[in-house]
């Protein structure tokens, strides 16, 4: 790791400017990125447009700066009305570069989303004069970081003062690192850095304070504005997560594309089918509207999923619904044992047909509203919130219950079938568990649906280090594009066995390779995914096996971990956000919902 960051710190060294290449001492092989293995041979086509990335005119907050070699204070920007190069505004940088330790510098991303080929990189530099660097990077679609500094023609020295403007040719020869070591830029650009090293005198560095300003961050590409910029779809009637009835007029806006392709699971034998909705032929400026017959699809939630392809970048949008009309499809508790619970006795069952039952503190409510004990091992990046309190992210919709993740409130939610007093819901090996839930997939959502085994009643002496099993029966990763999951129909099942030693360690390792994951839900026979409709989740905890399920069919097993041979276990089903993943529910404003359809418990048996 050391060597890593070493080889890293070099090369953004040299790309300022800052080192020299020395003759006989490659830089390691990832940074040689030649500029024939990454563009076309023909060169770029005779025209390109100028289209505008940044020119900070309506940005809301600022981007945060990172430093290297020196205290965060040292360096911060704001958003600046004193001289903008054009408009009403531009991006202040003030730095502190001190003349001691190692070579220092800092970085200002800018988030972006550019989908067309670029050829070269714009924006105007207000200087002081100051000698210090000043370079790029660009991040790609796979990761990648591409610099292009000084020592590889682009970039320089502020040696000026008042504004300049920097042309940055991306076909030029530059430095890559990260990510997918393609050594090309892939498609969207995530991020464009502007990076500020501190200045030196010949191998000295130099102290240096100052200010810089930045504005008019452009491209020059191959496309359209619309096709660079744009090339996302969203809609901007009904809101996302609300209710329809009957023919429902949506309204799309998805520049860059043509069209736009409709489609929702539909009612039917079996799991039911895939239907296209409608093709929407989108206007000039990408708007476009289709009526969705809500009444020919499945009563409660439902997941209209709308999908755009110009060529070069693909897009797919989710708008969840609960549809108020419609026809009931598989809705409720089946009247039947599932095959899995055969000669189980029915424990507990729960169809949230009346009022929820869920407390952070009432020890009679079915439900404890956080991991316990006490939440303390909580773990959702929007928190889970209690039932009472103003946050609450739970409700009942009809024979549902909602859990919704949302930025407004910061809040999530997750139910536990073990209270805070080591009470509740809980059943030793042979036995039985299932839910049945739609999830959503936005960015950073994880719902999951687990089972534990009862660490609290001796909890008291060894605490968070109390020996236990858990069994992740489903852990689903929502978001597309680069940097999210891109899950399509997969989903994990990991088992762990927690505070064991080694030999629990060796266990979960067996129990983790005999799952094999990702669980493919279409390479087992389900032909939806977990986002698309509801989907029940089961296991089965035997002496021998435990065995995971996909609306009845068997998805992988493993042995069965020695502490859930004899400690009862308990079940969580939750909405969780994060999970080493990005957050970024912006796209549906902000909010994202599980819905749970029912959950029920078996023991006993052979």
């Amino acid at each position: 790791m050391l060597r890593n960051k070493i080889s890293l710190a070099a090369t953004i060294l040299v790309a300022l400017g800052v080192l020299p290449i020395l003759a006989g001492v490659p830089l390691p092989q990832l940074l040689e990125a030649d500029a024939a293995a990454r563009t076309d041979p023909k060169g770029p086509p005779a025209k390109l447009t100028p289209v505008m990335v940044q020119d900070f005119e309506k940005v809301s907050a600022p981007p945060k700066v990172w430093v290297v070699n020196i205290p965060d204070q040292n360096a911060s920007v704001q958003l600046s009305t004193e001289h903008p190069h054009e408009g009403k505004q531009c991006l202040k940088l003030h730095y502190h570069f001190v003349g001691q330790g190692e070579f220092q510098y800092l970085g200002i991303p800018n988030k972006t989303k550019i989908q067309a080929p670029i050829h070269k990189l714009r924006f105007m530099l207000h200087g002081d004069d100051s000698k210090c660097s000043y370079g790029v990077q660009v991040t790609d679609a796979g990761g990648e970081t591409h610099q292009y500094g000084r020592n590889t023609g682009q970039g320089g020295i502020i040696d000026f003062k008042g504004w300049k403007e920097v042309v940055i040719d991306l076909d030029s020869r530059h430095e890559t690192w990260g990510g997918d070591k393609n050594g090309k830029i892939d498609y969207p650009i995530t991020a464009i850095t502007f990076i500020v090293g501190q200045p030196k005198d010949d191998a000295k560095l130099l102290a240096a304070e100052g200010e810089l300003s930045f504005d008019a961050l452009s491209v020059d590409s191959e496309k359209s504005a619309d096709e660079t910029l744009g090339c996302q779809i969203a809609v901007t009637a009904p809101d996302y997560c609300s209710s329809v009835k009957g023919d429902t007029r949506v309204t799309v806006t998805a520049p860059g594309f043509k069209t736009v392709t409709v489609k929702c699971w539909k009612q039917g034998d079996g799991f039911g089918s895939d239907s296209t909705v409608a093709e929407v032929t989108l206007d000039k400026q990408g708007g476009g509207s289709f009526v969705f017959p809500a009444d020919d699809y499945p009563h409660g939630p439902i997941m209209v999923r709308l999908g755009g392809d110009n060529g070069f970048a693909k897009d797919n949008c989710y708008l969840q619904l609960y549809n108020k009309g419609g026809v009931s499809w598989n809705e409720g508790i089946p009247k039947g044992t599932p095959p899995a619970a055969k000669d189980m006795k029915l424990v507990f069952a729960d169809d949230f047909k009346g009022p929820l039952s869920i407390s952070s503190a009432d020890p009679k409510a079915t439900y404890y509203d956080h991991k316990p004990p006490s939440g303390t091992q909580d773990f959702s990046a929007h928190t889970f919130s209690g039932f009472d309190s103003p946050k609450n992210p739970f409700a009942q919709v009809d024979s549902y219950l909602l859990i919704r993740a949302s930025d407004k409130a910061h809040s999530s939610g997750l139910i536990s079938s073990l209270k805070n007093d080591g009470s509740g819901i809980k059943v030793s090996a042979p036995c039985y568990f299932e839910c049945r839930f739609l999830g959503p997939n936005a960015i950073g959502t994880w719902p999951g649906f687990w089972l534990m085994t009862d660490y609290l009643t001796d909890y008291d002496k060894l605490k968070d280090k109390t020996p236990c099993d858990e069994l992740d029966v489903i852990e689903a990763y929502g978001g597309e594009g680069p940097g999210a999951p891109n899950a399509g129909d997969t989903y994990m099942i990991t088992p762990h066995c927690w505070n064991q030693g080694d030999a629990g360690k060796g266990v979960e390792t067996e129990a983790v390779k005999a799952m094999h994951n990702p669980i493919r839900m279409k390479k087992a026979g389900i032909p939806s995914t977990w986002y698309e409709t509801f989907h029940t989740y089961g296991c089965k905890v035997t002496e021998i096996d435990t065995i995971y399920y996909c609306d009845n069919i068997e998805v992988g097993r493993h042995a069965t971990p020695p502490l859930s041979k004899k400690q009862p276990l308990f079940f969580m089903v939750n909405l969780a956000t994060g999970g080493g993943w990005p957050v970024d529910l912006s796209r549906y404003n902000g909010v994202a919902d599980m819905y749970v359809d029912y959950i029920r418990v078996y023991g006993g048996g052979h």
